[in-house]
Parts: C-alpha cells; sequence; structure tokens
C-alpha cells in the first residue's frame, strides 16, 4: 500500500522536551558511547543479559528501525529477520502467518510485555492485524524455548514490548491516503508525571483495495501505565484493542459486503516487578484476554454465519536470585485456561439439523526452573519445566545451552 500511497498530509505536534531529544537524535550523531553499547535483550533467558552473550539466536528490531522504514505492521517488520517466514495469503487483512526456520506457525510462542497472545485452542498467532503502535522494540529468539516458555515455543520466541513512558508527556499525530480509498490515521504518546509513566498508541486503518468485497478496516489500540513509588518497585497494566472488518472476493463479483469475517479482541494484563535488594526480583503477571469472531459467508453456500468465542485467564510468576555474581536461578509458575466455543448453523434445515453453540477448553499448569553461569565470557544455561495439561497429562522439558565470546574478533559461538 505505501509504493502506491499519496501522503495527504502529515501533522505532528510534538509539546516535551522529550520528544525534541528524539528528533534532534535523528538529525545529530549519536553519543559514541550509546552508539557502542552492546543492547540488552530479556527473551533468551528471561531475564537481562547482553545481546552479544546470549545463549541463543537472536535477532532485535528497535523502534528506530520501525520509524525509519515507517513500518506499520508487525508482520512487514518480521520479513527480514533471519530464519524466519511471512505468509500472507491475500491482501491486507488476510490470514498472516509467521513460520521459524521451518516449522508449523503454531510452534512459535508470540508474547506481548510477557503475556502469550497466540491465539484459539490451535496455538497458532494471526499477525493480520497486529500493528506496531507504541512498539519499542520486538525480540526474536531462534530454536527451542519451551523450558522457559511452554511447547508453544518449539521453534522460536517472537516477544514485543511497548514503549517506556519517560520524560515530559508528549503527542505524536499522523494521517496519511491513497489510492483505492486507503486512510490511515494514527496517535502515539507517552511520558512520565512524578511516579506514574504511561505509553499509549492508537491507529485506525480503511482501505478498498483492488477487488469488489475486499476492504479492510481496523482500529487498534494499545496503552501501558504504570506506577513506581520507589527504584524497587513498579505496578503497571497493559491494555490492547482491536476491531477488524475483512471483505472476502471469493468468486463474488457484486461490490456489496456479503462475505465478510469480523474480529474483535481486548487484553487487560496487570504487572507487578519487585526488587528486593540487588539480588532477589519477582515478576507477577495476571492478564485476561477476550475474543470474538464473525465469519458472514456468501449465502448462496451450505453454511450460514459461523460465531466463535475465546476466552482466557493466565497468571504467570517469575522470580530471579542471585546467590553470587556469576549466578542467576530463574524459576516460576504458569497457569493458563482457555475457553472457546463456536457455533456453525446450516442456511437450510434440509442440509441438517441446526447444532447448539459448542465449547471446549484447555489447561495448562507449569512450573520451570533454570540455572544461568556467567564466568567471564562464558555463559552456561540449564533448566527444566513440568507442564500438566488437562488433555494429556504430563510433559517434562529440559534444555542445555551456551555460549562464549571471542573479544579479539567480537564474535559470540552459541
Amino acid at each position: 500500500m505505501r509504493n502506491r500511497s499519496v501522503c495527504l498530509f502529515l501533522l505532528t505536534l510534538v509539546t516535551t522536551a522529550s520528544a525534541m531529544r528524539g528528533q534532534d537524535a535523528v538529525a545529530s550523531t549519536f553519543d559514541q558511547n550509546e552508539a557502542e553499547a552492546e543492547p540488552i535483550i530479556v527473551s533468551a533467558t528471561r531475564f537481562d543479559i547482553p545481546l552479544d552473550q546470549s545463549p541463543a539466536s537472536v535477532s532485535v528490531i528497535t523502534s528506530e528501525d520501525i520509524d525509519l522504514k515507517q513500518i506499520e505492521r508487525v508482520s512487514d517488520a518480521l520479513r527480514e529477520v533471519p530464519g524466519l517466514s511471512v505468509v500472507q495469503t491475500g491482501t491486507a487483512g488476510q490470514l498472516t502467518s509467521v513460520f521459524t526456520r521451518g516449522l508449523r506457525s503454531e510452534h512459535t510462542q508470540v508474547l506481548l510485555d510477557g503475556v502469550p497472545i497466540n491465539q484459539g485452542l490451535q496455538g497458532a498467532f494471526d499477525f493480520a492485524n497486529l500493528t506496531t503502535d507504541n512498539i519499542g522494540r520486538i525480540e526474536i529468539v531462534r530454536g527451542p524455548q519451551s523450558t522457559l516458555y511452554g511447547p508453544r515455543a518449539l521453534a522460536g520466541v517472537i516477544h514485543l514490548f511497548t514503549k517506556e513512558g519517560e520524560g515530559t508527556p508528549g503527542i505524536t499525530l499522523s494521517s496519511e491516503g491513497g489510492s483505492y480509498d486507503t486512510f490511515r490515521e494514527a496517535l502515539e504518546s507517552n511520558g512520565k508525571i512524578e511516579k506514574f509513566d504511561y505509553s499509549i498508541g492508537a491507529s485506525r486503518l480503511d482501505t478498498d483495495n483492488a477487488r469488489p468485497n475486499n476492504q479492510y478496516r481496523n482500529s487498534a489500540a494499545i496503552a501501558d501505565v504504570g506506577w513506581s513509588p520507589n527504584e524497587q518497585l513498579r505496578v503497571s497494566s497493559l491494555f490492547t484493542y482491536s476491531l477488524s472488518d475483512t471483505g472476502n472476493p471469493n468468486t463474488i463479483f457484486n461490490p456489496k459486503p456479503i462475505d465478510n469475517f469480523l474480529t474483535e479482541k481486548w487484553l487487560i494484563a496487570p504487572h507487578v516487578d519487585l526488587r528486593v535488594g540487588n539480588w532477589w526480583d519477582h515478576k507477577f503477571i495476571f492478564s485476561y484476554d477476550h475474543e470474538r469472531q464473525l465469519n458472514d459467508p456468501n449465502q448462496d453456500g451450505f453454511v450460514g454465519p459461523t460465531r466463535a468465542l475465546f476466552e482466557r485467564t493466565q497468571v504467570d510468576y517469575q522470580n530471579d536470585l542471585n546467590p553470587a555474581s556469576w549466578l542467576t536461578l530463574t524459576s516460576g509458575f504458569f497457569y493458563s485456561r482457555v475457553n472457546a466455543g463456536q457455533e456453525r448453523p446450516f442456511v437450510s434445515q434440509a442440509f441438517g439439523p441446526q447444532p447448539t453453540f459448542i465449547s471446549d477448553h484447555t489447561q495448562e499448569v507449569a512450573g520451570f526452573l533454570q540455572a544461568t553461569v556467567n564466568v567471564d565470557n562464558f555463559i552456561f544455561v540449564a533448566g527444566g519445566r513440568l507442564d500438566n495439561f488437562n488433555q494429556f497429562g504430563d510433559v517434562w522439558t529440559y534444555r542445555f545451552a551456551g555460549s562464549y565470546k571471542i573479544e579479539k574478533t567480537n564474535t559470540t559461538l552459541h
């Protein structure tokens, strides 16, 4: 869309010194020390570690990368990552899947600020409606990570982090438009007021695309609000909402929207981060997300509108203990329950009885433990995880990994 878009207008309102510094950074030279600093990642070990010491293959996409290339969807940001294959079945809004190292899409765990967001009972994630609004960083871990994140991380992990609220509050507004009645409006704001911090992003995309009944409408919003009474404690909550309406052209040439797929999702996830001294960290996340789907197909077929509902409750607790400068013990508990239901009636009772709403659920309870040894340029990781599923019992997973950095060549072996 961007290649053929004609920009109508771009309005940027900056009310903060922090936003002004962000603009100045584009035009000026970065501080030498900051430019050479090694990025800190979380996803490979579930605690902070320099990227060049990671015991797994990791790529990082920053907000600067997203802004420089003007990327609007997360799937487009992932297309350039080694080891990932992004497949989109049609125009904007159609099913978009990501495959890591050739494995199935449901074998990649997708997280947002530590919250698993893979969809439904199948476990795959559809990136079609996921925008880059308020995304500060994306970490991609390639290779099995089931010890830390469960069985859906067999191929790897894609972890999205919202922007941090810092500095004087500011706001950025933008709007653009182009061919096929394409219009997009976006808003972002972040800042810190005394002990409170926030970051929010929202956007709206409307496009008719090239074919009849191929329209796409997507509204998305994401916010992170936090309170830090001191340097040891932060209480925050993540909020997301999206509503999309996608037309399926199918074999119908009538421009009337007679084949549509409607999806509405929202999520709320309170976080508590507590540090005890310099040697013990606690992280607690409770999340609840709700998704509704309506597939209204061509009424000349055999099947009428299909309705689906998904509800998920999750609890994630993690603590990192540092009994020595060279040792980190990471342990935690995870609980998840997914309720799913579907109604798929026939257009006419002549084809069969009208079904009632059918529902099912899955439940997972897990505990994990990992030891990380860090001596000079050598890191060794050993961990295990026990998952219990209500449908097929217990599953034990273990993993050993390591890395060694060669200073002379700035090369990391893992």
